[in-house]
């Protein structure tokens, strides 16, 4: 349900939205490409601000104070691919826990049903369980120690899943403390990487007027370093994109996919960077989705960035619902895979029955429908 962090790159000029299709790859080797191409591209950097700096000593301020907000763009973009590997380690996090907590719930369900059948037969066996009642009802002393025996069998089991059912309980508080932990460590980071954003996006709007009005090779060395900046972020992203989908694809995805419903990064690796298990989380993993807001601002925030709309279902489209009527006061997202009629669908989603769970529901009506994204 909840927003994505906002990743802007600065391109020569202009910032832009990336959506990135990067080659696939789960290997070390591609892992130590992206970081040499890093490391060359960084050497470029440092090269062209060192030639920048040695301008900017002869000739005007405006040089000087525009390589000063090129630095900054820099250390910006920096502190955005920091916060990102941060939230994908928070979201890495929440996923495991969230799985923990199911196996462990599950174990405390089977345990107690376990209890409970012992219980049964006990009651079944002595009728008050006492020792007494098992004496009278046996047809033969033999028939009686039978039955003390098979009573004594079954007190040390029913003391033996007590203990492990309130040992899975303090576990099960353990582990839904920390989910709660995980989640709102996930949301913080979402917003710290959405202020970061914004201040690039202020940067950038200054260091281009202050370069606008540079000619000749302090402006060729700027235009050069700018370019070489945008570069590194790309590869950023695309180092990014490439360890979330080997992460998707060794495991780290829905907590639980019910029935027929597409499991998360069905149709290959997308850049996701939603927090984990939330609904825009499950549907960014299926469409690239390059806008950002909490679901019910999909509407407008996806029409802003160019993406069409309308009130149609269609199969592959993403649908966007109003907060509240069942859904939370973020709204909810999720993605169109079979029609029935204008105002009948069927959707593949997630967290409307947990976190992390991926569930497929049919839709009777267009009530609640924002808009569908196509």
């Amino acid at each position: 349900m909840l927003a994505r962090r906002v990743s802007l790159v600065a391109s020569a000029g202009a910032i832009a939205l990336l959506v990135v299709g990067s080659p696939f790859s789960q290997g070390r080797a591609l892992a130590d490409q992206f970081t040499q191409q890093i490391q060359s591209l960084s050497a470029q950097a440092s090269a062209l601000s060192h030639a920048i700096a040695s301008l900017s000593r002869a000739s005007s301020a405006d040089l000087g104070n525009a390589l000063a907000s090129e630095q900054a763009i820099a250390n910006t973009q920096a502190k955005l691919a920091q916060a990102q590997l941060e939230l994908d380690q928070a979201n890495k996090s929440l996923a495991n826990t969230t799985v923990q907590l199911q196996v462990v719930h599950s174990e405390y369900t089977a345990e107690q049903s376990n209890l409970g059948q012992i219980l049964k037969h006990v009651y079944e066996l002595t009728d008050d369980g006492s020792v007494t009642a098992i004496l009278v009802d046996s047809k033969s002393f033999m028939d009686a120690m039978d039955a003390l025996t098979s009573a004594d069998h079954v007190s040390a089991r029913v003391q033996q899943l007590v203990t492990q059912i309130q040992a899975k309980r303090d576990q099960l508080d353990r582990l839904q403390k920390q989910q709660e932990q995980d989640q709102v460590h996930a949301n913080t980071l979402v917003a710290s990487l959405q202020v970061l954003a914004g201040q690039q996006h202020g940067e950038e709007v200054t260091y281009r007027q202050q370069a606008s009005s540079l000619k000749g090779k302090a402006a060729t060395l700027l235009a050069q370093l700018q370019g070489v900046r945008s570069k590194i972020a790309a590869v950023r992203r695309e180092q990014e994109a490439a360890a979330a989908a080997a992460a998707a694809a060794a495991g780290a995805g829905a907590s639980h996919v019910i029935g027929n419903a597409l499991r998360p990064f069905a149709f290959g690796p997308r850049f996701d960077d939603y927090p984990w298990g939330q609904c825009t989380w499950y549907v960014a993993s299926l469409r690239n989705v390059y806008w950002s807001g909490n679901a019910w601002e999909w509407a407008y925030t996806a029409r802003a960035a160019g993406r069409p709309e309308g009130m149609t279902p269609r199969v592959g489209s993403m649908v966007v619902f109003g907060p509240g009527n069942g859904y939370s006061q973020f709204g909810h997202v999720a993605y169109v895979v079979a029609v029935q009629g204008s105002g009948s669908f069927t959707v593949d989603e997630a967290n409307m029955l947990g976190l992390g769970v991926v569930d497929q529901r049919h839709i009777g009506s267009l009530h609640d429908v924002e808009a569908f994204i196509y």
